[in-house]
């Protein structure tokens, strides 16, 4: 039966994913075929189907060790297409190092038909050590800080994250029909095909958030998206992270952490908010089933909606960012102004990113200058 294939094709090993998994296998395998190429003068397809068929399996985790390594280092004459974009190789932190050998381990098994075991991986491929940093949630103060900045449209949905602690790429998939508003808390249904964990869960969201998530549903049918600004899953979330370093930075909210650089606070402190409310009336528990956390989700979901129900009013209170629910509705030209204000600034943010990305050539294309004139001083010596 040669007819059907052994092993999973580049293709279907993305299209198992995820969104938010399926970018990240993306992005590890473009660099994985950038680091072959560099050192073996061949895609990582090939390189993998090679040590296959040459039976010397252990070959997979020297690749992996070098490819590892590799990462840790600048690579600064080589780009990596990122979307739509490609940037010079920097090198990745360790937790995302980490996250790339996931993605390799899998790859190896599922496209290459090479089993690789955990203890031999863990001896024979090194890891840089990872600083674990628990993602710091917001305060209710900076929420409302946030909130008091931001658009209609993106106030309902910053106030239904903080309620709901779901997934970025979980509310950007979110259709009219997924949300119950003839209940009281308003019911939203996250459908398996959209979470990380394949898996349904029901969340819910306060009182002072339901008047304006009411008044955006009214605007919409049934099939409509309720938050996602693109049809595509993946630059829909992309939007939403850059429409929200927009707000962080009007809102003065750029500590960083020291080891990495990176925000303290990102689009994921409200789901870090939700987790850390729940987790003060109902135990850790019950707030990571909540948010989704597959070890905690079983039993989560086992309570039963009228429960879930129940236990989420217990802890509204805690959830609450206003001492009294104003109900605005905006006139539509407001709106639109509104739109297209956040339109001209997403613009504008990818206008900065190209710019930062021609500076980056620039600098590359300088370095290179400097190699061709030492190289012709050192030609011309001899």
């Amino acid at each position: 039966m040669s007819y059907i294939p052994d092993n999973t094709s580049r293709k279907e090993f993305l299209a198992e994913r995820n969104i938010r998994s399926r970018q990240v296998a993306q992005v590890t395998l473009n660099q994985f075929d950038t680091f072959c190429n560099q050192q073996y003068g061949k895609d990582g397809d090939t390189v993998i189907l090679d040590i296959k068929k040459s039976g010397v399996l252990e070959k997979s985790y020297t690749v992996m060790n070098q490819f590892s390594m590799w990462l840790s280092v600048d690579h600064l004459d080589l780009s990596i297409k990122m979307g739509v974009s490609s940037r010079p190789m920097v090198k990745r932190m360790p937790r995302t190092i980490y996250s790339y050998m996931v993605v390799m381990k899998s790859y190896f098994e599922e496209f290459g038909g090479i089993e690789i075991n955990d203890r031999r991986f863990k001896k024979r491929v090194k890891l840089p050590r990872r600083i674990t940093v628990e993602q710091e949630p917001f305060t209710h103060s900076e929420i409302r800080l946030i909130c008091d900045i931001a658009s209609s449209e993106r106030k309902v949905l910053y106030l239904t994250l903080k309620d709901t602690g779901m997934r970025v790429g979980e509310a950007t998939q979110l259709v009219k029909s997924d949300i119950d508003v003839t209940i009281n808390p308003i019911e939203i249904n996250i459908r398996p095909e959209t979470t990380k964990t394949k898996l349904p869960r029901t969340v819910y969201v306060s009182s002072e958030t339901s008047h304006m998530l009411k008044n955006r549903l009214n605007q919409i049918n049934n099939d409509d998206s309720v938050f996602a600004t693109n049809s595509d899953p993946i630059k829909a979330v992309r939007n939403e992270t850059l429409m929200f370093r927009y707000y962080r930075k009007k809102a003065g909210l750029d500590e960083k952490y020291s080891h990495n650089g990176r925000h303290k606070k990102n689009i994921h402190s409200f789901r870090a908010f939700a987790c850390t409310q729940i987790a003060d009336v109902h135990g850790d528990e019950f707030a990571h089933g909540y948010i989704g956390h597959a070890k905690y989700l079983a039993m989560y979901i086992r309570r039963g909606k009228e429960k879930l129900a129940q236990m989420f009013k217990a802890c509204e209170a805690k959830l609450m960012l206003y001492e009294t629910i104003e109900v605005i509705d905006s006139d539509q030209r407001v709106k639109d102004l509104e739109r297209q204000t956040e339109k001209n600034q997403l613009g504008l943010i990818k206008i900065e990113q190209i710019l930062e990305e021609v500076s980056e050539l620039k600098i590359k294309y300088a370095q290179k200058e400097m190699e061709i004139q030492q190289l012709r001083k050192s030609l011309g010596k001899n």
